[in-house]
């Protein structure tokens, strides 16, 4: 009889083993889908800004604006753009070189100093005071 009750407990603690290891698996592919599709949601998201990049103007146009900025990797990226064009497509151009996490930082102008941020994105970069022929920014982590 003893034997039979020990057999049965053993029984169940397996079955309860089991049913938590099929659980445990359970919730990691729920958790990899999850990544996956948030993933392939922020590359969809990528390419929506760069397909909304505005042209690059000619280096001669008079209306064109350099903007170089210093990542925080120590690598720098730049880009004409029009005294125009909002703060947001220099934003989304920073956004795709996928240095940086979008949302996490914002744009410094060393001297005078001053820092825009995603609030100030609509305005355009000459409303910002962004409209020499070059404009030498840094990114500072928020």
């Amino acid at each position: 009889m003893k034997a039979i009750e020990e057999a049965e407990a053993h029984r169940l603690q397996e079955e309860v083993a089991r049913k938590a290891a099929l659980e445990e698996e359970r919730r990691k592919e729920e958790e990899s889908r999850r990544q996956l599709e948030e993933a392939q949601e922020f590359e969809r998201l990528l390419a929506e800004k760069e397909a909304s990049l505005p042209h690059e103007p000619a280096s001669d146009d008079e209306n064109a604006v350099t903007l170089l900025v210093r990542m925080p990797d120590g690598s720098r990226r730049g880009r004409r753009f029009l005294k125009s064009d909002n703060l947001q497509a220099f934003f989304d151009f920073i956004d795709i070189g996928r240095v940086v996490k979008p949302g996490t930082y914002r744009l410094v102008r060393p001297y005078p100093r001053r820092a825009f941020s995603d609030g100030e994105s609509a305005l355009t970069l000459n409303e910002l005071g962004l409209a020499s022929k070059q404009e030498a920014l840094f990114l500072e982590s928020i």
